[in-house]
């Protein structure tokens, strides 16, 4: 687990001033059990972090926080659960109807997009898939994340070549 892992580098003495890690797994869900003190210095890459500076993100957080409590964390895998249900709308009214395969058809037009997601602009792929930026966070104390690196928006590729 990720929680015995980062807990087991600290306490061997393993740290970022020492090392350098970039993980694939870890949002702030996972630091409220890692604790940042374990985590801090190192990276992780998601498409999410709760510190992003934008007046979507901001606005989410704070309804979040009202909702769940001041001490409660949002990471990638929640801001994708929010985002699911408001591209489904997106979709439906593509659509013009509740009727699943119409939904299904609107959504592959590539035309469906959301200006209003916590990380920003995204927009769906005739795949399923969404185009989003891929972020680098670096870990505070806090455990919150510094974003150091964004990209541009990336075409989903959910099935490259050799892994079908």
């Amino acid at each position: 687990s990720n929680v015995a892992w980062f807990k087991q580098l600290n306490a061997a003495g393993i740290t970022s001033d020492k090392q350098t890690l970039l993980t694939l797994s870890v949002t702030e869900d996972e630091v409220l059990g890692i604790g940042g003190e374990n985590l801090e210095g190192f990276y992780s890459v998601m498409k999410y972090f709760q510190s992003l500076d934008n007046p979507n993100n901001a606005e989410f957080v704070k309804a979040f926080k009202e909702m769940h409590g001041e001490d409660s964390v949002i990471g990638d895998v929640t801001q994708a659960a929010y985002l699911g249900p408001w591209l489904w709308k997106a979709a439906v009214e593509k659509a013009g109807s509740f009727d699943v395969d119409k939904i299904v058809e609107a959504s592959r037009t590539g035309e469906i997009e959301l200006d209003t997601a916590p990380e920003g602009y995204v927009k769906l792929h005739p795949n399923h898939h969404l185009w989003s930026k891929t972020r680098i966070g670096k870990w505070n104390k806090d455990g919150q994340a510094t974003v150091v690196y964004e990209s541009e928006l990336i075409e989903p590729n959910p099935f490259p070549e050799g892994y079908q």
